[in-house]
């Protein structure tokens, strides 16, 4: 199967292509290379080929569908941070390249089309209740709402694409496109260091997805059959954790991190998830837990995997668009 990745050369994007070219997919990868593509350049030596273009621009990802079987559709300005550099081009990035990309995929008669939302659509949710796709929305972030009106555009297509969404948790773990801003990351990197760590709304729950678990899940989608796909919405995570268990978890392994507990929510979002129709439905399971995620990320710190492991640049906001805004 030939594959192509949009925003490919990200931090689940390049994980996702590796794992599927391990698997014998002939991947492509669409990127604008905001943050670079040079951890791409192991790939050569697999059946790959890298895209340099805008998401937005339908003549470039028009020419990048031909011959594409998949199209999974990654390319996004991710998270509050990132999106409000540029509300207006998130906005346009966010919801019109996914609609260019899915009209793109359709006129390319491509089978499969799987869009990587996010969790984050649900905001918050009842208390001690476990959200599912058929539980209200409620996106509390300009990036939530450009995926949350994304998804219904896909949803409401007219369209013979067997197009699938996949709501992921925050991802965690390690990427050759490392990002450090995602809580676990920064909580792994701050146990390390001996920086002081900072728990928000400690009592406030957050869904987790490893990004190996992230890769497995996508490639799991592409192989399983049209029927159990075709407009279906999947949360994908790893398990469910209150912001004050991830310090408890920084303790366990590091007991000497100094941990500053918040009460003052910086973050409103307080929602738990249920995977249970990706488990029941395409028997997907997880393989990876927070606790592997949190580890991995500090024995790579420790080894010196990262010269720097406080540079700016191991965000979800591009160096480019830093410099702009300073």
């Amino acid at each position: 199967m030939r594959v192509l990745v949009t925003g490919g050369a990200g931090y689940v994007g390049t994980m996702a292509a590796a794992y599927l070219l391990q698997q014998g997919f002939e991947v492509s990868v669409f990127d604008n290379c905001l943050f670079g593509a040079h951890h791409l350049i192991a790939f050569s030596d697999f059946p790959f080929r890298f895209i340099q273009g805008d998401i937005r621009d339908p003549h470039a990802v028009f020419a990048a569908m031909k011959g594409i079987d998949a199209v999974v559709h990654l390319a996004a300005v991710v998270g509050e941070a990132a999106c409000l550099v540029d509300p207006t081009a998130a906005r346009s990035i966010n919801l019109e390249g996914a609609k260019i990309t899915l009209a793109a995929s359709q006129q390319c008669d491509v089978e499969r089309f799987i869009f990587i939302s996010t969790c984050s659509n649900y905001g918050i949710s009842t208390p001690n209740t476990l959200t599912t796709e058929e539980s209200p929305l409620n996106p509390l972030t300009d990036y939530a709402i450009s995926k949350t009106l994304a998804e219904q555009a896909i949803l409401a297509s007219e369209t013979s694409l067997i197009t699938t969404i996949l709501r992921f948790g925050t991802i965690c773990g390690l990427s050759p496109k490392m990002r450090f801003d995602l809580l676990v990351n920064d909580l792994s990197r701050s146990a390390v260091l001996g920086v002081p760590i900072k728990i928000f709304a400690p009592q406030a729950w957050r869904p987790f997805l490893h990004i190996k678990d992230a890769a497995r899940a996508i490639t799991h989608c592409l192989r399983a059959p049209h029927e159990q796909l075709n407009r279906q919405v999947f949360n994908v995570i790893t398990e469910n954790y209150q912001k004050k268990d991830l310090a408890d978890l920084a303790e366990k392994h590091f007991p000497k991190s100094y941990i500053d507990i918040i009460d003052k929510a910086a973050d409103l979002r307080d929602y738990q998830v249920s995977d249970r129709r990706i488990r029941d439905q395409l028997g997907f399971t997880p393989s990876f837990t927070v606790e592997h995620a949190f580890l991995e990320v500090a024995q790579a710190i420790q080894q010196k995997v990262f010269l720097d492991p406080l540079w700016q640049g191991f965000s979800g906001v591009p160096e480019i668009l830093r410099t702009a805004q300073t």
